[in-house]
């Protein structure tokens, strides 16, 4: 293949037109920038997020039916959580409860 200002580039259009991409180009450059957009509006990318307090999250120290701490997904043994700032009891509840896979 000869490199005169002739020949096609490796997007095959002669050099000095127009630049194709293509569509499985073009919706994979789509798709990592909405994946980005989505992490930075999740707040993912920013490991330091901020716990909201027990007030705010409706915490309380007794259990909610079946429903308490220490089988919710969100609980970190052996008082914290991941969601509500301060010490949790592990009988105790929020709003926010979400059982155990």
């Amino acid at each position: 293949m000869s490199t005169d200002s002739g020949s096609p580039n490796p997007v095959g259009k002669p050099e000095g037109t127009a630049l194709s991409i293509s569509r499985r180009v073009l919706f994979r450059r789509a798709a990592m920038t909405g994946t980005g957009a989505a992490m930075v509006l999740a707040g993912a990318v920013s490991p330091a997020q901020a716990k909201m307090t027990q007030e705010e999250a409706g915490y309380q120290q007794m259990p909610k039916g079946d429903q308490s701490c220490s089988n919710c997904s969100l609980f970190n043994p052996p008082s914290s959580c991941s969601l509500v700032d301060g010490s949790i009891n592990p009988q105790g509840w929020c709003r926010y409860h979400q059982n155990k896979s």
